[in-house]
């Protein structure tokens, strides 16, 4: 079976859109966002592996990109957001044909949210007519991890997020069940920081388009991170890692096994 790169590709939308997380401030002892102008460094790789027919394709797909983040306080209850995709570039091995993604470069989201990072309203640089587009602009829009008002050391909470791939014949849906908790603090990078634990379910179905053809696709998995915030509200960093096991289903009822493996991790640039 070829290794189907458009599939992939959305998994990677779909899977690794970076979170940053709110810090605590000392004079109210809760979790908020801080207002200021940073650049992050994301890198996600996905490892991909095929097996049909007694023979094994395997392959890694690398992200990497640039962001600059800006949060300006707008009132006493709200902050202004601004999110700049600086760079952006995928490699992969062995080499294959991608999607040209430099038309992403400079793509911009803007918008007012909560001091916990609650989003009430947002616009983008770009038309978001197409399903790359569309999922590049709300992943950005979650750059920042909503919290629950009050958050601090020992809260834990739960939310569920949908992401959907529908282009070119390709009809998929995700859904993603992630659990969240406050730790206690730490030190991360030279700085006091909070670390937030984050575990997940997840869950694929729907159809895949290749060559023509309709493929079913399901799969279950699981994920785990952990983000790091100084105390002076400035998201430092995070790591994390998400393993699926799908079944795509071809024409005539052959089941083709998929394991895939996405790890991401987010640096703060100074």
């Amino acid at each position: 079976m070829q290794v189907h790169i458009r599939h992939a590709l959305a998994m990677v939308a779909a899977l690794t859109a970076a979170s940053a997380l709110p810090a605590q401030q000392p004079s109210r002892n809760e979790i908020i966002y801080a207002p200021g102008a940073r650049r992050y460094r994301l890198v996600s790789v996905v490892k991909r592996t095929e097996q049909q027919g007694g023979q094994k394709a395997e392959f890694t797909i690398t992200n990497e990109q640039q962001v600059s983040v800006n949060i300006a306080r707008h009132g006493k209850d709200t902050l202004d957001f601004s999110y700049t995709l600086d760079s952006t570039h995928l490699s992969t091995n062995p080499p294959l044909q991608v999607p040209d993604v430099s038309r992403m470069q400079g793509t911009k989201v803007t918008g007012s949210m909560s001091p916990t990072g609650k989003v009430y309203a947002h616009q983008s640089s770009i038309a978001e007519d197409d399903a790359a587009t569309r999922n590049l602009v709300e992943g950005m829009t979650r750059f920042l991890v909503t919290l629950p008002a009050g958050a601090k050391a020992g809260t834990a909470w739960a939310d569920t997020a949908s992401n959907s791939v529908k282009s070119d014949g390709n009809n998929l849906d995700m859904r993603t069940i992630t659990t969240s908790k406050v730790l206690g603090d730490t030190t991360y990078a030279g700085e006091r920081a909070w670390r937030v634990e984050r575990t997940s379910v997840l869950s694929l179905n729907g159809d895949q388009n290749q060559n023509g053809q309709l493929l079913k696709v399901a799969g279950q998995g699981t994920g785990t991170g952990m983000y790091y915030v100084s105390t002076a509200g400035v998201y430092l960093g995070s790591s994390a890692t998400q393993r699926m096991n799908m079944t795509i289903t071809i024409p005539g009822g052959q089941s083709v096994p998929v394991m895939q493996e996405v790890t991401s991790k987010v640096e703060l640039v100074k």
